[in-house]
């Protein structure tokens, strides 16, 4: 694999449930180099979690089904991997931090057997030399007590302590890619802030890749280094942080924005996007947001394609650049073609 080449690079990926009629997840394309960290962004249901499951060749199968698609990590494509293959992957070049710490561990082993098991699984080592990676590892995450937490259950743990605990386990073979999906949901802010601070410091001393999933702009924008929207299946902006945050250019991504809530203004109502994400069953042919974008067009019936328009920031909107100087493509010519 050239030494330039993107970490992971995943292409038109499509996912489908049963036998609906649509994609639930349709046509992602992302890329990730090694040390950079990239933000999925969006509402509960639009097919973050999916994606990453994919990647893990963990998908609930049945009833979701692969229907295209490649994700070539280190050389390989993950999707066409064998079983075997993947488990020889998972937990070593590439490991997954769940979004609810309490029924991704196992309850019937102690903490420190877990994080030892996947050291023993991928290095061959002894039960002595895997359990004092494990110690060490509870020490890195900064668990108060790791000699003693090293022997407790799961259940004997606070939150945060066995959100450390995944993280421990995840970071102890050094991955090259690290999967988060909202790490940080059930925590209290402050420790959400600790649980960021201490995925970042481990990232930067193992120079491991990181695909976060959260639909908080406030993670987004302190992890990030490139960010993805993602609606209903599909990303509609992708780019730079800094980039997307000062210039959004989809109306779902400018709607995210403007729903934050601002310490300084506390006067008016809060800023809503109306309407709700379509139904699997229901999804429009075109560009899935229509039934909820202010600027709607007759074109809209055709999906419009990701564009680049500025130095990586790209998106799909047929509306779209904004404040550029480019005129955006008539759908209307488009679909003509």
């Amino acid at each position: 694999m050239p030494e330039d080449a993107p970490l992971l690079q995943i292409t038109d990926l499509s996912i489908r449930f049963g036998a609906a009629a649509t994609n639930l997840v349709d046509g992602v394309s992302l890329s990730l180099d090694r040390g950079e960290t990239l933000c999925i962004v969006g509402e509960s249901g639009c097919g973050k979690s999916l994606t990453a499951l994919a990647l893990m060749g963990l998908l609930p199968t049945p009833p979701a089904r692969l229907m295209s698609g490649t994700a070539m990590f280190e050389g390989r494509d993950l999707l066409s991997l064998s079983l075997q293959e993947l488990q020889n992957v998972r937990g070593d070049r590439m490991a997954m931090i769940f979004q609810e710490p309490m029924t991704s561990l196992n309850p019937a082993l102690k903490v420190g057997e877990q994080i030892a098991e996947a050291v023993r699984r991928h290095k061959g080592v002894s039960r002595d030399a895997a359990r004092n990676r494990a110690l060490d590892m509870l020490q890195k995450v900064r668990i108060p007590a790791p000699e003693k937490r090293l022997d407790e259950y799961p259940h004997q743990m606070s939150g945060g302590m066995r959100q450390r605990a995944m993280i421990a386990m995840a970071m102890a073979n050094d991955p090259a890619l690290l999967i988060a999906d909202e790490p940080t949901t059930a925590l209290d802010v402050t420790v959400q802030a600790q649980v960021l601070d201490l995925m970042r410091q481990l990232q930067d001393e193992s120079a491991s890749a990181m695909i976060m999933i959260t639909h908080d702009l406030g993670v987004v924008a302190e992890m990030a280094d490139k960010v993805a929207v993602m609606y209903a299946g599909r990303i509609v902006e992708a780019g730079p942080v800094a980039a997307v945050f000062e210039n959004p250019q989809h109306p779902y991504t400018i709607g995210l924005m403007s729903s934050m809530p601002s310490l300084g203004d506390r006067s008016g109502k809060l800023v809503t996007i109306p309407g709700i994400v379509p139904p699997a069953d229901a999804m429009p042919e075109g560009c899935r947001f229509v039934s909820r974008c202010p600027f709607a067009q007759p074109g809209c019936a055709l999906a419009p394609p990701m564009r680049e328009f500025d130095r990586g920031h790209a998106v799909a909107c047929w509306r779209a650049p904004l404040e550029t100087g480019v005129d955006a493509p008539s759908p209307e010519i488009a679909g003509a073609a």
